[in-house]
Order: structure tokens, then C-alpha cells, then sequence
């Protein structure tokens, strides 16, 4: 497992459910009942655009604890109503009125919304996320079962399963977003998928959206969030970065031009990178010869366990480092949330994979230099 710096999620916020419409502009009527209102506490209505949340207004309830709100909207929006800190919608606003019931005293209880087809499309979206994140629980607790027994030959058939049921999810996914565009909707849809692995396709939502929707707030975010990831995409070139190796000198990744290289994202103190290592290793001393090399940048603060655990790992390639942990230029530079992260760079620049691990590294490398011969 990879560690994280604290990902946050292209839209984290967008949790609930959403609606949206197809007319251009206007005064949508977002009206509502709560069936428990808190007699202490507020009810708030917010706008979610650019990762911010911006309050617009506060929400009175009648004598029959109902509401109703209006929202100037010239183009689909987020909008997130907020009841007493406990419940929250999140709502895709266009030009169709829109009707709330919460149950408002409970995380988990009724909530209601009606009054676009996307409550049909986020339904949809919502369902296979749970029932992905069940299946999910469901190997994870067979993966432990198997490790806890030693069988290592299940725990791979488990993993290998894994990998099929996740490609078959995606592809399922695909389909249905394919029939939602160009809603709104489809953004937290996008949950599912990993830029690293599915670049082409939240790329090609992104256009699509943008298209539709080019004066969107929420669109252009999503957008913008596309255009960084594609300058580390595979298939682009990768930017050039240059930093010191322990001795004082000067490499940058354009003196590996020529030939292939793997940059390996590490530190001594991540331990599913260390855990890689050997990994690492074994590859390097059976490809080397055939002229692969491996950049390794360090995300270290020490320079003494840096230092100690190149040493350590016996990792004979180029080291450099800043020492600048997670306040290193390059992690922004490389969009990098989390290490071990690794791209593998073609002979031009070209990055041709990202996070090649475990035996997924040497299927790689015997595709590009075949299987080296013994002794």
C-alpha cells in the first residue's frame, strides 16, 4: 500500500447525491422538509467550487418545518446544504426546481431528492460504489484469512481476482458515464477511476464537460485538475528536474536520454517503499547490463538516514535529494500524493508507465529487453 501525504479527493465534498438540468440559466426553487429538526443549531446552504466551500445563505424552517431557498444559476453548480452539522446534500443546480427531505437529527437516515434525472444517475453512481467498496471488504477479508494461513499460492489468486473484478468494474462504469454525459453528475463518478491508470478516459470526460458546460465553475475546476495531471500522463514528456547527490554533484533527468530509465520516488522513512526495495534491486542487477538505469529522488528530510539507508537497501544507482520532504518542488511538479511512486521513461523522455511494482516491473522490462540470458 502506498503511503499518502493526505490525498484529497478531486471533489471530496460531493458525497450525497446530485441534480442537474438541461436549460441554460435562471432562478432555481430549492424547497425542502426536514422531519427532525434540531431545535438548537443552523441549516446551511453553500456553494462547492474550486475544492472551496463558500456559504451563500442561511435556511429557515416554517411552522411545518419546511423551506424553500432560490439559487441564480447560469450554468450547472454544486451547491451543498448543511442540516445542523449532521446531514448533508449536495446538490448539482441548474434550472429545475429542486425538493429536499431530510431526516436532520441522523448521519445516516432519510434523505430524499427529486426533481432532475440525475437523482437517477447519482442513485446509480452511489449503488455501484457501495457495492464495489462491499466487494471490496469481501476480499480484504479473504486476503487476511489466506495470509493468516500462510497460503501464498490463495493470496495471489485473490490479488490476481482483484485485478480482473477492478477492470471489469471500470469498464462497467465507463459504459454508464458514457450514457450521463455530459451531466455534472458524472464528476464524482470519477471516484472510481485512478489518473495514474485511467488518464484518457477523466481526461476525455473533462473535455467533454468543458464543452458542454464552459462557463461552469465546477467544470472548469475539474478541467484545470485534468491539464495539470497531463503534463505527467503516460505518453508525455516528462518534465526535466535536476537536484544534488550525496556527494554535491548536479544530475538531472535528462542526462539519462537514450536509454531507459525508472525514477523511483522513495524515502527512508516510507516502509512500503523500503518493503519495494529488494523488489528494486533484483531488477536493476538483472537489466542493467542491458543498459537499464533507475533514478532514485529521495523525499528525506535527514541527510544521515537517507544516506543510511541507500546503504542499507544496497541501492547502487543514482541517489538525489533535496531533503526537502513533502516541501520538495518536484512533488507538485509530478502531481506525486503519495510514495513509493515510480515512472518508467523511454529512450526520448516518454513516460511509458507509472508504478510499475512486484513482478508488474519485470513483465515490463522483459518486454522491453527480453529475458536476459542465465550465468
Amino acid at each position: 500500500m502506498m503511503l499518502k501525504r493526505g490525498i484529497v479527493a478531486v471533489f471530496a465534498m460531493l458525497i450525497i447525491v446530485a441534480c442537474e438540468t438541461k436549460k441554460e440559466g435562471g432562478a432555481v426553487n430549492i424547497s425542502g422538509t426536514v422531519e427532525n429538526p434540531k431545535a438548537n443549531g443552523i441549516i446551511t446552504l453553500a456553494k462547492l467550487s474550486g475544492g472551496n466551500r463558500e456559504v451563500v445563505d442561511t435556511i429557515t424552517l416554517d411552522d411545518k418545518n419546511s423551506f424553500i431557498v432560490s439559487v441564480e444559476t447560469k450554468s450547472p453548480e454544486f451547491y451543498q446544504i448543511n442540516f445542523y452539522n449532521t446531514q448533508l446534500a449536495t446538490l448539482a443546480v441548474h434550472d429545475e426546481d429542486l425538493n429536499v427531505v431530510a431526516d436532520g437529527s441522523d448521519r445516516e437516515g432519510k434523505m430524499e431528492i427529486t426533481g432532475s434525472e440525475d437523482v437517477e444517475y447519482m442513485a446509480t453512481i452511489q449503488k455501484m460504489l457501495k457495492e464495489q467498496n462491499e466487494e471490496i471488504q469481501k476480499i480484504n477479508s479473504d486476503f487476511i484469512n489466506a495470509r493468516d494461513a500462510k497460503d501464498e499460492e490463495r493470496m495471489k489468486n485473490i490479488q490476481d481476482d482483484f485485478l480482473l473484478m477492478q477492470e471489469k468494474k471500470k469498464e462497467q462504469i465507463k459504459q454508464k458515464i458514457e450514457t450521463m454525459l455530459p451531466s455534472i453528475a458524472v464528476i464524482q463518478g470519477m471516484n472510481f477511476f485512478n489518473p495514474n491508470e485511467d488518464f484518457e478516459f477523466m481526461n476525455s470526460v473533462a473535455q467533454r464537460l468543458h464543452e458542454a458546460h464552459p462557463e461552469s465553475e465546477i467544470v472548469k475546476f475539474y478541467k484545470e485538475q485534468m491539464d495539470n495531471l497531463a503534463t505527467t500522463a503516460v505518453g508525455a514528456e516528462a518534465p526535466d528536474f535536476a537536484m544534488p547527490t550525496p556527494e554535491g554533484d548536479t544530475v538531472s533527468l535528462k542526462d539519462f536520454r537514450g536509454g531507459y530509465v525508472l525514477v523511483d520516488f522513495w524515502a527512508a522513512w516510507c516502509k512500503p517503499c523500503r518493503q519495494e526495495n529488494p523488489n528494486i534491486v533484483a531488477a536493476y542487477q538483472k537489466y542493467k547490463d542491458e543498459g537499464f538505469e533507475i533514478l532514485g529522488v529521495s523525499l528525506d528530510r535527514k541527510r544521515e538516514d537517507w544516506l543510511q539507508a541507500i546503504e542499507t537497501d544496497k541501492l547502487e544507482w543514482t541517489q538525489i535529494s533535496e531533503l526537502k520532504y513533502w516541501q520538495t518542488p518536484i512533488v507538485q511538479q509530478y502531481n506525486i500524493s503519495g510514495i513509493p511512486f515510480s515512472l518508467l521513461i523511454d529512450p526520448d523522455g516518454k513516460i511509458v508507465a507509472k508504478n510499475l511494482r512486484g513482478e508488474q516491473l519485470h513483465e515490463k522490462l522483459a518486454e522491453i529487453y527480453g529475458q536476459p540470458e542465465e550465468g
